[in-house]
C-alpha cells in the first residue's frame, strides 16, 4: 500500500506474549522490526495499567511506540459529542432521539 497505511490495534497489550510456545517468538517479537525499519505503522490501544503490566516492562517494544494520553471526556463534552452524532444515529437507525435521552 506504498506505506500510506495505519494499523489500528485495540488492546495491543494483548500482543506481547501471544502464540509464544516452545521457543516461538511472540506476535510483539515478530513486529518489532517491522516497526524499528518502518515497514509498518500502526496505532496501538491499551489501558494505562496493561500499558504498564505489559508494555512497558518490554523496552524493545515500548521504544517503537509513543505514548498518547487520552483522558475520559468531562460530562459536558459528553453530551456534545453525543449531540454531534445524533443526527447520524437519527438517519441510520430511521429513529428521533430527544435531549431527555
Amino acid at each position: 500500500a506504498d506505506g500510506k497505511v495505519i494499523s489500528f490495534i485495540d488492546e495491543i497489550h494483548t500482543i506481547v506474549g501471544a502464540g509464544a510456545s516452545g521457543g516461538a517468538m511472540d506476535a510483539g517479537n515478530l513486529l518489532k522490526p517491522l516497526l524499528a525499519r518502518g515497514e509498518l505503522r500502526c496505532v496501538g490501544a491499551t489501558t494505562l495499567d496493561e500499558y504498564r503490566k505489559y508494555i512497558e516492562k518490554d523496552a524493545a517494544l515500548e521504544r517503537r511506540f509513543q505514548q498518547v494520553m487520552v483522558a475520559e471526556p468531562q460530562v459536558a463534552d459528553c453530551i456534545s459529542i453525543l449531540r454531534g452524532l445524533k443526527p447520524r444515529y437519527e438517519l441510520h437507525h430511521g429513529v428521533r432521539i430527544s435531549d431527555r435521552a
